[in-house]
């Protein structure tokens, strides 16, 4: 059974790793499109889309740690739903006022992005 303990147990941390770099190359991509739009490189519709993408990643992320079943820490899940009550928020500014800068809502995504950066796999040898 010891081989299949530790097969289970590869299982569980491949299985979280694969979320947060899932995680990761989704706030990668919202953020890549905020950007762009911060900088005037797409259209007034693109614009609105990329932050109304981004609100709908955050709200998967509100609707993710009400689960019960996330094992995360109480307190990291409460800091992950005030940050995404203030994209929320947030959005709703940049979405009413379209001179409001986008660099606040970027600087929070690439924030949470640097603690879900996936780390380099080891070379087997």
């Amino acid at each position: 059974m010891r081989g299949y303990g530790a097969y289970k147990n590869t299982q569980v941390a491949t299985a979280v790793q694969n979320g947060r770099d899932l995680e990761y190359r989704l706030l990668a991509q919202v953020t890549g499109g905020l950007m762009k739009a911060r900088d005037g490189k797409v259209t007034i519709q693109e614009k609105y889309n990329w932050i109304l993408q981004n609100e709908k990643v955050w709200g998967v992320f509100l609707a993710d740690v009400n689960d019960p079943a996330n094992a995360l820490p109480q307190q990291l899940k409460g800091g992950i739903a005030s940050l995404a009550l203030w994209v929320m928020k947030e959005t709703k500014l940049v979405m009413s006022d379209d001179s409001a800068p986008l660099d606040d809502l970027i600087e929070i995504n690439r924030q949470i992005m640097a603690g879900l950066k996936p780390e380099p796999q080891s070379m087997a040898g």
